[in-house]
């Protein structure tokens, strides 16, 4: 019934910022309006609930690991609000959604969907292409309390955090100097790359990569993807996020608008007094980020023709 609906409305594209669909889960019905709202205010202004962030691919036709988007909503709404509604049950619901807003869009989107008690948001932007194809990382002391769900308050928990992003630095990385290990970064899952052991062929299996534990972390939709690409690739792994970034061969973090983005230094201490210069062409961060790029159209859904 919605998708005869929307497909029935004289569709345009948007003028502002952003495109906003409510959906009530009480009554049915649905309601949009333009703002000028970034994603970040979206969702610090989205009440209590859980989210999760989407982007699209094949100029804005497919979106890209929707299968696994609707599995992470599924999780988080279990675990924070304490109802179990299947995969399936959200698909059918955001898909007439994700019809309607991406033919709003030019070019690839950014697609929040908050979920809360009552009803469901969905914001549409514009997803702007990287400015550089490397970044700044910052390490910050921190960890999050509840890694295994999307819950809105960690949006207004990491907000302190977030003013510390400021070019060049790209991302904050939480970790526990005490125990001298890494977690994630405030909006992406983040890697190590160290030396491997032996010598082979070819060249990026020269190296391993280093992750925190899935326990301690939120597990991403493109980390999950690179795990993937590692066991099918051959690529070793270590589950041991030692912080040592002098001893890393090259670092990247990982997030639905980055993809996979290279680190070309590591900023620490308490003013930011440090940094690691790493190197941004690791064969091994490379090999993974072109994998990730090539992996775009085939872990896609079409959505919008």
């Amino acid at each position: 019934m919605l998708l005869k609906t929307f497909r029935q409305l004289n569709i345009r594209k948007m003028s502002t910022k952003s495109l906003i669909i409510d959906y009530d889960f009480a009554t049915g019905k649905t309601c949009e309006h333009e703002s000028d709202q970034s994603a970040k205010d979206f969702m610090l202004l989205g009440g209590s609930g859980v989210y999760t962030a989407m982007r699209t691919a094949c100029n804005g036709q497919r979106v890209f690991l929707l299968s696994d988007h609707m599995q992470r909503i599924t999780n988080s709404y279990k675990q924070v609000l304490g109802s179990t509604l299947e995969p399936s049950y959200w698909r059918s619901l955001l898909l007439p959604i994700l019809k309607r807003g991406l033919g709003r869009v030019q070019g690839e989107s950014k697609i929040t969907v908050l979920v809360g008690k009552e009803n469901l948001r969905v914001q549409f932007t514009e997803l702007k292409a990287q400015a550089d194809s490397h970044c700044w990382v910052r390490l910050i002391r921190g960890h999050r309390e509840d890694p295994e769900a999307k819950d809105l308050k960690w949006v207004h928990k990491r907000e302190r955090l977030e003013q510390l992003i400021k070019p060049p630095v790209n991302e904050v990385v939480l970790v526990n100097w005490d125990e001298k290990r890494f977690f994630e970064g405030l909006s992406s899952n983040f890697f190590a790359v160290r030396q491997a052991a032996t010598y082979s062929v070819p060249e990026f299996r020269n190296y391993k990569l280093v992750s925190a534990p899935l326990s301690s972390v939120l597990l991403g939709t493109i980390m999950k993807l690179v795990l993937r690409i590692c066991e099918e690739d051959g690529i070793s792994v270590e589950f041991v996020p030692q912080l040592e970034p002098e001893l890393w061969a090259g670092a990247f973090v990982t997030s639905t608008s980055r993809l996979v983005l290279p680190i070309e230094n590591v900023v620490f201490g308490d003013d930011g007094q440090h940094e690691q210069r790493l190197s941004r062409d690791n064969p091994l961060v490379m090999h993974l980020k072109l994998r990730v790029e090539q992996l775009m159209a085939e872990q896609s859904e079409v959505v919008y023709k």
